[in-house]
């Protein structure tokens, strides 16, 4: 048997293993034990009978309305149409219909380790982000609103992986095969752009990104050409979309989402409370004279933001010894920090660019969470940085010969993070959640 066959059985035994714990949380957990899951199954749910998109003023919404007073299916966001139509082909088979909606997300976990595996072994490092975390496949074990533009953005990173080379004067023809993969690239990135407002960063990571590789290619014109086929058929995809609910809308009193957040929030989110000043603590941080930096110093947002990037479960109440997250952050920081050496030292001209393309998208990211925690609603979890993990794949898919020199000392690193992941999804994870 040869060496890449092994490697290839190995890789594929860690995922079926991934897998099973993910089955195993998805079957075992009880309803509602992780966050916000109810408001997204609640709005699935529509579509699991429904076919059309509802208006806001919709009676048929009524029962889809979260603590806030906020439906889904009052935004942009695709993801509860196609679980919908996926959770009512196997509900004869899931026997319930919530349990339909978490193997939604399972079934596009699987989709990613059936398209790692099919990578080239010299390109399979730009996955490494799905194997360092055991939030990544908690987040894949119920049903949520992140799963799948998660799941869009590395479908994104094996097309980038497969462009080879990745900037040329590509011919627009259906009969090119890397035209084919730019236009899958247009689409995936439109649905993403309609699926969580969070990767809106990612979008314009992508731009970058195009720039990127036209520097290291030294052909900025083909890598503009690329890049205006991608963004030009996601603008369609979101304009589309966007047009549809102005249509669907346009009859709709602007007083309607306040009315509607009025009557069907919880007491202390209503917008009412929030006018008198005895709203729930963490809504308008700012409004209620705490300062930016305190969201550090008081509410310590970085510890548990890196906390629950790293396996805390059910409504932020289970998470592992404090040491668990100490050393995952050294390894984290060891295993990024060869990874940037390598591209800035054999990555070519682009390699430095690109790291520094990187850490700054990474930032506006955090920073995008900050503000949201800030100005809206205090939420530290690691869930909102996940566009982080996919710009990383996508520079490694980019500058893959670099980034594999460091495979001596990357390749423990990430099996260490891989086998401590392991241990919080099984040991904390599974062991404790309500069942």
């Amino acid at each position: 048997m040869s060496r890449s066959l092994l490697k290839n059985l190995a890789f594929g035994l860690l995922a079926v293993g991934i897998l099973a714990m993910m089955v195993a949380m998805a079957t075992g957990s009880r309803l509602n034990v992780h966050p916000d899951e109810m408001d997204h199954i609640n709005a699935a749910r529509y579509f699991i009978k429904y076919w059309d998109f509802p208006a806001m003023d919709d009676p048929r919404l009524t029962h889809t309305f979260s603590n806030y007073g906020i439906s889904y299916l009052q935004q942009l966001d695709i993801v509860y149409f196609f679980a919908g139509k996926f959770a009512s082909l196997i509900l004869p088979l899931a026997g319930q219909d919530y349990l339909a909606l978490r193997f939604f997300d399972i079934f596009l976990f699987a989709v990613l380790m059936v398209l790692f595996l099919r990578l080239p072994d010299d390109r399979k490092i730009a996955f490494v982000p799905l194997f360092i975390t055991p939030q990544l496949w908690y987040v894949f074990s119920y049903f949520n609103g992140d799963a799948f533009p998660t799941f869009l953005t590395f479908c994104m990173v094996y097309l980038t992986a497969r462009l080879d080379p990745p900037v040329t004067p590509l011919p627009l023809s259906p009969k090119n095969q890397d035209t084919r993969r730019l236009l899958c690239m247009g689409l995936l990135l439109g649905l993403v752009c309609i699926s969580k407002q969070n990767f809106y960063v990612f979008a314009a990571f992508t731009l970058a990104f195009f720039g990127v590789c036209g520097l290291h290619a030294r052909n900025m014109g083909a890598a503009s050409k690329n890049a205006a086929v991608v963004f030009l058929l996601a603008a369609v995809l979101f304009g589309a979309r966007w047009g549809h609910n102005v249509f669907l809308n346009r009859t709709v009193r602007p007083e309607v989402p306040t009315q509607n957040a009025e009557k069907y929030a919880r007491e202390d989110y209503k917008p009412s409370a929030q006018e008198a000043g005895t709203q729930f603590w963490g809504l308008r941080m700012r409004d209620q004279g705490l300062s930016y930096p305190q969201l550090f110093t008081v509410w310590t947002w970085h510890i548990w933001s890196f906390r629950t990037s790293f396996g805390v479960y059910d409504y932020m109440k289970i998470y592992a010894p404090y040491i668990y997250y100490r050393y995952m952050g050294y390894l984290l920081w060891t295993l990024m920090g060869a990874l940037a050496l390598a591209l800035v030292m054999h990555g070519g001209r682009g390699g430095t660019t690109g790291v520094l393309v990187f850490l700054v998208f990474a930032a506006l990211t955090v920073f995008q969470s900050t503000w949201h925690s800030w100005t809206s609603d205090f939420q530290a979890q690691g869930r909102y940085l996940f566009p982080i993990g996919a710009m990383a794949g996508m520079m490694l898919a980019r500058f893959a010969p670099a980034a594999n020199r460091t495979l001596p000392v990357t390749l423990p690193l990430a099996l260490a993070m891989c086998a401590m992941s392991i241990y919080s999804f099984l040991w904390v994870g599974l062991a404790h959640i309500p069942r």
